[in-house]
Parts: structure tokens; sequence; C-alpha cells
């Protein structure tokens, strides 16, 4: 039986190769893979530079916010009518006090000198503001109310007192237009 078998499987053995009808045909060209390494490598150094890129974007630190403008008057002004509010509950030489330091803020806030160093005399008078300075010519008013507050008696009661804020807030009115 074992001879049935093998004539069976030499029965179905493929017949004897033929020569191809073209056997003189030339070796294949190699083929290149790919391109050359030097084109990954600037590939992987771009990727590399692209997120390093986006990590400092995402990173860094964010812009200081500007701080917000100065507003001298509207300060000055708010501040005389809180003090004009204030000034039956309190004492007539704190309210002088009070509306004597808002003018100082709003005089070094809005024409950035040292004024409230200073007498109007001293600035308007004996040649203290440079000629070319001429804008400081409409802060005159206001520091004959600097020297007013500065050189006057305090107040002596609530009307004084609130006479002088109201003063202080028609100066600082006067001075805006």
């Amino acid at each position: 039986m074992m001879t049935g078998i093998a004539q069976l499987f030499l029965a179905q053995q493929a017949p004897p190769l033929q020569p191809l009808p073209h056997p003189k045909l030339p070796d294949p060209a190699l083929v290149q893979l790919g391109p050359p390494w030097w084109v990954y490598a600037a590939a992987a150094g771009l990727v590399i530079v692209l997120l390093g890129l986006v990590l400092w974007l995402l990173m860094r630190p964010a812009k200081a916010k500007s701080p917000p403008l100065k507003k001298p008057y509207s300060a000055a002004m708010k501040r005389l009518q809180e003090i004009l509010m204030q000034s039956p509950q309190q004492l007539p030489g704190q309210t002088a006090a009070e509306v004597s330091e808002t003018l100082r803020v709003y005089f070094l806030e809005r024409y950035n000198i040292p004024a409230p160093m200073r007498t109007t005399q001293e600035l308007f008078e004996k040649g203290g503001i440079p000629a070319t300075s001429l804008r400081l010519q409409k802060y005159a008013s206001l520091a004959e109310l600097w020297d007013q507050l500065a050189f006057a008696p305090v107040p002596v009661n609530q009307a004084e007192a609130t006479a002088l804020v109201q003063k202080a807030i028609t100066s600082l009115e006067e001075d805006r237009a």
C-alpha cells in the first residue's frame, strides 16, 4: 500500500520546468527605497523647532497689563463730594486737612509738579515756572486756593468747613474748564 501512496504522490508532481520565452532579460536595476537620510533629519529638526515654538508660546508669561490711566479730576471731585457729605459729622480741622490732601494729590497727578511745596508767588510771580511751560498758567486759580488752605486759619465751625469744601469744588470745576 505504501507503494500505491508513493505512486499517487509521484503522479501529482508538476511537470519539469520549461525555459522562459525570453531567457536573456537584463538584471533588474536597484530601486532607491526613499529619500536620503538628511531629508529625514531636516524634517525631524523642523518638527522639533515647531514643537519648541508652540511650547514657548504656551509657556511664556503673559504680557503685563498697563495700569489704568489716572483721572485726577474725577478722583479729586469724587473725594471732595465725599468730604462734603462727611463734613457735618467730623471736626472742621479734619475737613480742612482732607480737602488739603485731596487737592495736593490732584496737583501732583494733574500737573506733575511739586506744587504743594511752593506758594503761588514762588510759582507764578518770581519766575518759578519756565517760560516754555505756559500750560501751567491755568493752574494759578488752584494755586491760590492752595495758598489759602496752607496759610489760612483752620475753620472754626461746620459752616466754614462746608464753605471751604464748596470753594474747593468750585475751583476744581474752574480748573477743568
